[in-house]
């Protein structure tokens, strides 16, 4: 599940519940999802998939897609190893397991510490054998990462549970009771080909770090976990883990780094909730980093995250990961003060965006472009009166030489319905329309955005275009083409003055530039995406309906509902077909004109704090979808297939809209990136 449906809903479910039993419903669902092809292809769409190639990482002798893994304590059973994958790890550890399963026991189930953010475990807790947690991993479907079995026990019941999972394991991790043990970790590194890692006491530093450290690398252990939780008293042998102890673990990490080189792999751990923490742990030396309490409560779109932000050093010119200085020690830093990571110097450009690379300079001319939209507004607030009102102009009774009235005796006044219908619909999208150029105009343009300049110069091309299409239906509205008339030299003297005083790059190419950057999976990327895809179907829609008209006027919806073919609408007047196909280009050009608006703005515009594009979109696809879709039931046109097409764009429009309020309108408008958050 990503962040944006885990963090509002499934997490205040999951934390009602103990923290056993909520990961017990949660990994069963996961398994669920496991067992087929269908259901790991679905995580893996809506989870980060597979990590890129440029993030891979190579330790304890082997490749990892990349540095970031899910921690033991999560999937004890391998039962969801499949799509665990998915969330953009590039290991799994699975476990603990020993010799022999351990049944449930209330005393020993894991306790979830929520205001520390901490989790305490105990490895008496239930869970199968080794030799079953092998078998599952042998039996995961399509795992494509390198497999750790955490180990529990000691002494000889260690190493049987070590030959147990020898041939399932890509790596061990042993429990911290081994650490100083020498005689036994030598005698389990003799007992496998695979690498062995020890997690490390959390309690561990100075002197005794080394020397245990020191014992462990003597007996030909390949890596180490810095660190495991502290003691915890609350369960049996219990370790406690949280933000608390990150501080510790990277003084530990860089300790052992530095001392001991590429020696011994360091893998960091404990209190990482953040990708901040997660790059501070790789700085200070880590080869390696996994997520155990991360995933619980910043969310399994943690490890997604912390590989945007690999990615983003990389895009910057980071190709390596550089060594932070040295974090003070533990004694030193509280739980109220945070280590300090040394940012790295970054003397790269950072990829382009459109609010990055073009000043903000006042532009003449976005009056009369602002005042274009405010005069579509009021024709669509006509349009709407009109059709709630007459039904039909003057000109449109010249024409056809029948009153609304004498028009409504034929078909139960379904054809006036449906030509009603049309116009609240065309009338919906103009006004939807002008939202949009006021804040372009008035916002973006003023600002001497040229991407605004483009969206409006190309809406406008296609809208005042499609009036042209009028032509072809061989009926000519006089009113339209007098306001069309009045109202194209605002627009066009708009346009060519804000023209000549754009500052900046000019070009059309300023539309490919997004306005800030997002992940796809953050709110601020789906929600753009969501959007966009309404956008799109609108202009798809503009399309369609721009196509039906020219040619057949009507869909077979269309002529069920006013209970009459085309043949015999001739028949009642010769002209009604025109003017329905002079409604239809109306409505197919407003709407085609709307979409590009709505897209490019959304890709432009959208930047962290950019409120009145919200505002803006807000408005006009209330008003647009209320008229398209509000209306049909009015008329009672309420053919599913017809409106179909709508809803869908409705859902997409809300969804986007309600994930977007938060990064446009409480975002920080001084950064270029939105937050994955």
């Amino acid at each position: 599940m990503p962040d944006w449906t885990y963090h509002p809903f499934f997490k205040p479910l999951l934390f009602r519940l103990p923290a056993e039993p909520a990961r017990r419903i949660t990994l069963a669902l996961l398994a669920m999802q496991a067992k087929t092809h269908p259901g790991r292809q679905l995580f893996r769409l809506f989870g980060h998939g597979m990590p890129p190639e440029s993030v891979a990482a190579h330790a304890l002798g082997l490749r990892f897609p990349c540095p970031i893994g899910v921690a033991q304590g999560i999937d004890t059973g391998a039962v969801a190893a499949s799509v665990l994958q998915y969330l953009g790890a590039g290991f799994l550890v699975v476990g603990p397991a020993g010799a022999r399963a351990l049944p449930r026991r209330l005393a020993t189930d894991p306790l979830r510490i929520d205001e520390r953010h901490a989790i305490a475990v105990s490895p008496h807790a239930s869970g199968v054998s080794a030799r079953e947690l092998a078998a599952r991993v042998r039996a995961s479907k399509d795992l494509a990462v390198p497999t750790g079995i955490a180990l529990r026990g000691h002494g000889p019941e260690l190493l049987e549970a070590l030959q147990d999972a020898e041939d399932a394991a890509s790596f061990f991790t042993l429990p911290p009771a081994c650490a100083g043990d020498e005689p036994l970790l030598r005698a389990l590194v003799n007992a496998t080909k695979k690498p062995l890692v020890l997690r490390l006491p959390g309690d561990l530093e100075g002197r005794r770090l080394d020397d245990i450290v020191a014992s462990a690398a003597n007996a030909g252990v390949r890596g180490v976990i810095a660190l495991a939780g502290i003691p915890c008293p609350l369960l049996p042998d219990g370790e406690l883990t949280g933000p608390f102890l990150h501080a510790q673990s990277l003084a530990a990490i860089e300790r052992i780094a530095r001392r001991y080189g590429d020696t011994i792999d360091v893998i960091g751990s404990g209190g990482i909730m953040s990708p901040a923490d997660a790059l501070a742990s790789l700085d200070a030396g880590a080869k390696l980093i996994e997520l155990f309490e991360g995933l619980v409560f910043a969310g399994p779109g943690l490890p997604g995250r912390i590989l945007h932000a690999l990615e983003d050093r990389q895009e910057r010119g980071l190709h390596s990961i550089p060594r932070a200085r040295r974090a003070p020690p533990p004694a030193e830093v509280s739980d109220e003060q945070p280590i300090e990571i040394a940012a790295p110097k970054d003397s790269s450009p950072r990829i382009e965006t459109s609010s990055t690379q073009e000043p903000s300079i006042p532009t003449k001319g976005w009056q009369l472009l602002a005042f274009t939209g405010l005069v579509l507004i009021g024709a669509g607030v006509g349009a709407l009166g009109i059709a709630a009102t007459v039904k039909m102009l003057p000109y449109d009774v010249q024409f056809l030489g029948m009153t609304a009235d004498q028009l409504c005796e034929k078909n139960a006044c379904r054809i006036v319905h449906f030509m009603a219908h049309d116009r609240v619909s065309f009338g919906g999208s103009i006004i939807s329309i002008g939202f949009m150029y006021i804040y372009l105009a008035a916002g973006p343009l003023r600002e001497g955005r040229a991407w605004a300049w483009w969206t409006l110069a190309l809406s406008g091309a296609f809208g005042f275009g499609s009036f042209l299409t009028y032509l072809g239906y061989g009926y000519l509205d006089i009113w339209h083409g007098v306001a069309t008339l009045l109202l194209l030299p605002f627009y066009l003297v708009g346009l060519f003055w804000a023209r000549a005083t754009l500052p900046g790059p000019k070009g059309i190419q300023t539309l490919l530039r997004p306005g800030a950057e997002a992940w796809l999976y953050s709110p601020a990327g789906m929600g753009r995406a969501s959007l966009a895809f309404t956008a799109l179907g609108m202009v798809l829609g503009g399309i369609t309906i721009m196509g039906v008209g020219i040619t057949s006027v009507f869909v077979p919806q269309d002529l069920a509902y006013m209970e009459i073919t085309v043949a015999e609408l001739n028949a009642v007047n010769p002209r009604l077909v025109p003017l329905i196909a002079h409604d239809r280009a109306g409505f197919g050009g407003g709407l085609f004109s709307g979409g590009l608006t709505v897209f490019f703005s959304l890709w432009c515009g959208a930047k962290p704090g950019e409120k009145w594009l919200w505002a803006a979109l807000l408005c006009a696809g209330i008003v647009g979808f209320a008229c398209a879709i509000g209306i049909h039931p009015i008329v009672g046109y309420t053919d599913f297939i017809h409106l179909a097409p709508a809803y869908a764009g409705a859902v997409t429009f809300l969804t986007g809209i309600v994930l977007l309020y938060r990064p446009l309108w409480r975002g920080d408008p001084t950064e270029t990136r939105f937050p994955d958050l």
